[in-house]
């Protein structure tokens, strides 16, 4: 199978850098797919599941918070601002964000902190969806 070379950068660590055989990413309108030779592409993704594998091995799972992926070249650098396989992420704490999030919700608040509340309800989410489905 061809490969491409995948650099993933969260904003603490370098959670990837080798060769890889297919990429699946979270965006604003769903999930993309990337595989060898795949067009030159910039563009924003969105906190959600990213599945990558590595040439050679299993795939991978990880939970991904908000980012920019760059394909050029068969070169894809993905930065983001954190990165959490489902085992190191702690249930009962994305809980109680999920729960003080949809609190924060239901009271009525400014536009800013309405919004707020709905990324702090969809990182919650996507981390909960990522324990219960990848663990």
């Amino acid at each position: 199978m061809d490969v491409f070379s995948l650099k993933i950068l969260a904003s603490d660590k370098v959670v990837f850098e080798g060769k890889c055989e297919k990429m699946t990413i979270p965006c604003f309108d769903g999930e993309k797919g990337i595989l060898a030779h795949h067009e030159n592409i910039l563009m924003a993704t969105n906190v959600g599941i990213t599945k990558f594998t590595p040439q050679g091995e299993k795939e991978q799972v990880y939970f991904t918070g908000l980012g920019f992926i760059e394909v050029l070249n068969n070169d894809v650098t993905f930065l983001v601002q954190t990165s959490e396989r489902p085992d190191e992420i702690d249930k009962n704490r994305a809980l109680e964000a999920k729960e003080r999030a949809e609190e924060a919700l239901r009271q009525k608040r400014s536009q800013m902190e309405y919004h707020h509340s709905q990324a702090s309800l969809s990182r919650a989410m996507a981390r909960l969806k990522a324990t219960s489905k990848y663990m």
